[in-house]
């Protein structure tokens, strides 16, 4: 073939590759067989660049570009369009796919019915007898387990720090609760689950928003007091709405711990000092507690507690709801 003929080819191959690029730029970085077609490329000329490496295989019947770095959201879209509607994220990946805290996992892990458990090796698949479409949602376009699944999953293999962080930051984003926690794992639990113990016993002092929080109710707990309610929403008659961290039933009292983060600025300071005194001025006794006196004076809680939680204290008239 004449140099010319050649040059003109190989231009052609780079002008349908390029379009191909394109289309994949409207798709997460990825490509399908139609792509190809729709970009023009011919079947021996698509071979030839995957010969060369030009574009590689994420999953079968997906691929990228080989200057396109393969990353971990590429990953978890490509194994999802490869495995359909009976599969999810599973466990620790599906715990990062929500943002919870502490799921800094690498890997794309996929829960699917145990019926499809001879799928080709491509990623990490986990298998069930409890498939369960109620546990499967979607979110930013993919299948995914629940949070709540998603915790109960991870309590097999995640350390009890990893699980307290998912726990409480599902909580605190609204993408679980504990009593739908403790619901869901009361159904899951059987022979051969493991971690459903350590959940328990971590759920037991969940519901806060923050590991401070947390060793709040553990101090609690451990002293016998009432365990308090917890990330309660007060609204007055000028329609102003605070939320407080624990509030004691059958009490006045409400307590609020205060970590190093949010309260750095004068207007953060301001604004905590106006809320607390409208509490205050409604009638509620609210004791504040630093990380300090959680994590290292644990008999200062207690004994605040104790002189404050005294029978003499009623229940305030002002209006409060659970959030």
């Amino acid at each position: 073939m004449p140099v010319a003929a050649v040059r003109r080819a190989q231009w052609g191959v780079r002008t349908v590759d390029a379009r191909l690029i394109e289309l994949a730029a409207d798709n997460h970085m990825l490509v399908t067989a139609a792509m190809v077609r729709r970009a023009g490329l011919r079947r021996d000329q698509w071979q030839r660049l995957r010969r060369a490496d030009v574009w590689v295989q994420v999953v079968p019947g997906l691929w990228r570009h080989a200057a396109t770095p393969l990353t971990w959201e590429m990953k978890v879209r490509a194994g999802s369009t490869w495995l359909g509607r009976t599969a999810a994220l599973h466990g620790a990946t599906a715990a990062r796919w929500w943002g919870l805290d502490g799921s800094d996992t690498e890997f794309v892990e996929f829960l699917v019915p145990r019926s499809r458990r001879h799928l080709p090796p491509w990623l990490t698949l986990h298998t069930t007898s409890a498939w369960n479409e109620g546990d499967i949602l979607r979110h930013h376009g993919i299948r995914t387990c629940s949070a709540t699944r998603a915790i109960i999953d991870m309590a097999r293999t995640e350390s009890p720090r990893t699980l307290e962080r998912a726990i409480d930051s599902a909580v605190s984003l609204r993408r679980s609760s504990i009593p739908t926690l403790t619901k869901r794992m009361q159904q899951l639990a059987g022979r051969g689950r493991n971690g459903i113990r350590l959940l328990r016993t971590l759920l037991l002092d969940s519901g806060g928003e923050s590991f401070l929080e947390r060793r709040f109710l553990a101090v609690v707990r451990a002293a016998g007091f009432p365990r308090p309610q917890t990330q309660i929403i007060h609204r007055r008659r000028d329609d102003k709405v605070m939320r407080v961290d624990f509030q004691f039933p059958g009490t006045r009292v409400i307590a609020e711990v205060s970590g190093r983060r949010g309260h750095t600025s004068d207007r953060d300071r301001q604004r905590d000092a106006r809320r607390r005194n409208s509490l205050q001025g409604d009638g509620w006794i609210v004791l504040e507690f630093t990380t300090a006196d959680v994590l290292d004076d644990q008999a200062y809680v207690v004994a605040t507690l104790s002189e404050e939680l005294a029978p003499r204290h009623r229940r305030s008239g002002v209006h409060a709801v659970r959030q």
